[in-house]
């Protein structure tokens, strides 16, 4: 398409996500995308895409040294880099030279010269969520660069950890197979890990029981004092049961978050109501019968060998009259994949010998473990969804 034509593209998602349509948000934005690259030279586009690195640095220092925390606690009032450089104990040249970056970005307005101010950005990038996704993407991936190609030339190009003597790339730059391994390690790096999975989906984000109508979907219930109603494998620092009864405190039977010692351990006491039970889930799972089984952001981190070993974990536990699977996860397109999806997986190939599945992917990978896909709740203008499963009726 020509510049023109994208330009008039533009326009109507712009006015389509005015009028409160949900899909329109996402498709401006590759629109945009669109617009750049129609717009760039050959040239162009590639010193973009070589100088992205330059972005990322800057970001980390700032990250680091806490410039924009210091930008932000001006409550919109501009500060020098005189200050910001005396309150951060770092040098003004750098400083400035950092500063330099990050208002080119976005991330800061540059109000004069060596003058800052804060905007929406400055303010989102210093939640805590934000600060160890920075952490998270940039101390591991940038490990892992900068052995690409020592590693390509050497043991070559491992996707997944399934045989023991298997060479991945994070292995190769951080000594562990996948990033798990090094969570159990580092604290520093856990910590961020468990604050930045905690924090996804903020803001006008769907849920997951706002993807899937779970309320209208659950049915007659189990009464029996101990029935479990829904049990969330490897369920992390457990913010989706906390949401979901938070939104649905009306909702009765036993909520259980599953997960391993170092992870329960981190995160204390649940909220009342959810019960914590340490569990390896390539075990048997000793809560049969509940009438949900939850996967968030779970099997994106294995190969299908080793989620095959999961998912029959689960479905041996499951009533099949009864029973529920809700998997929320990726699920991209046989073609046409969102740039983001097919960022993210790259991503699990890097951090977890796993991969992000299409379509066609997820449904092989039941037919291997006896799950019926029901149906795939697609989030408004996203790649996350709920797959509904159940185990196959024959």
């Amino acid at each position: 398409m020509s510049v023109p034509e994208i330009l008039a593209k533009i326009q109507g998602l712009a006015a389509a996500e005015a009028a409160g349509e949900k899909n329109a948000h996402a498709e401006l934005l590759k629109a945009i995308r669109e617009l750049q690259l129609a717009a760039e030279t050959p040239l162009e586009t590639t010193s973009r895409m070589n100088f992205q690195i330059m972005q990322n640095i800057s970001i980390r220092v700032a990250v680091e040294n806490r410039f924009l925390h210091v930008i932000a606690a001006r409550n919109g009032a501009p500060i020098s880099a005189t200050d910001i450089a005396r309150e951060t104990a770092s040098d003004i040249l750098l400083t400035i030279r950092v500063l330099r970056v990050l208002t080119a970005i976005g991330l800061c307005d540059e109000i004069d010269n060596q003058l800052y101010a804060a905007n929406e950005s400055t303010h989102f990038k210093i939640l805590p969520g934000s600060i160890a996704a920075e952490k998270h993407h940039f101390d591991l991936d940038f490990g892992m660069g900068g052995k690409l190609v020592e590693y390509m030339r050497g043991p070559g190009i491992q996707q997944f950890a399934d045989e023991p003597d298997a060479v991945t790339l994070f292995k190769y730059a951080h000594g562990t197979d996948v990033i798990f391994g090094l969570l159990e390690k580092n604290t520093e790096q856990k910590q961020a890990f468990d604050d930045y999975m905690a924090a996804r989906r903020v803001g006008d984000m769907p849920q997951w029981f706002e993807i899937y109508p779970v309320a209208n979907k659950l049915g007659e219930l189990r009464q029996e004092p101990d029935a479990a109603l829904m049990v969330d494998v490897g369920g992390g620092p457990g913010q989706e049961l906390v949401r979901f009864k938070q939104k649905h405190p009306e909702i009765p039977g036993r909520f259980v978050l599953q997960d391993l010692p170092l992870t329960l351990k981190r995160i204390g006491k649940m909220p009342d109501g959810i019960e914590t039970m340490e569990y390896d889930f390539f075990t048997p799972q000793s809560i049969k019968g509940s009438r949900l089984y939850f996967l968030r952001d779970v099997l994106h981190n294995w190969s299908d060998i080793k989620s095959a070993q999961i998912l029959s974990r689960v479905v041996e536990a499951m009533d099949p009259e009864y029973s529920t699977l809700l998997i929320d996860d990726y699920v991209l397109p046989d073609t046409g994949a969102d740039l983001r999806a097919a960022e993210m997986d790259i991503l699990m190939w890097l951090h977890t010998a796993g991969l992000e599945r299409t379509v066609s992917q997820w449904k092989n990978l039941f037919d291997k473990v006896g799950l019926e896909l029901i149906k795939i709740w697609s989030s408004p203008g996203g790649n996350e969804s709920v797959l509904e499963t159940r185990v196959c009726r024959k």
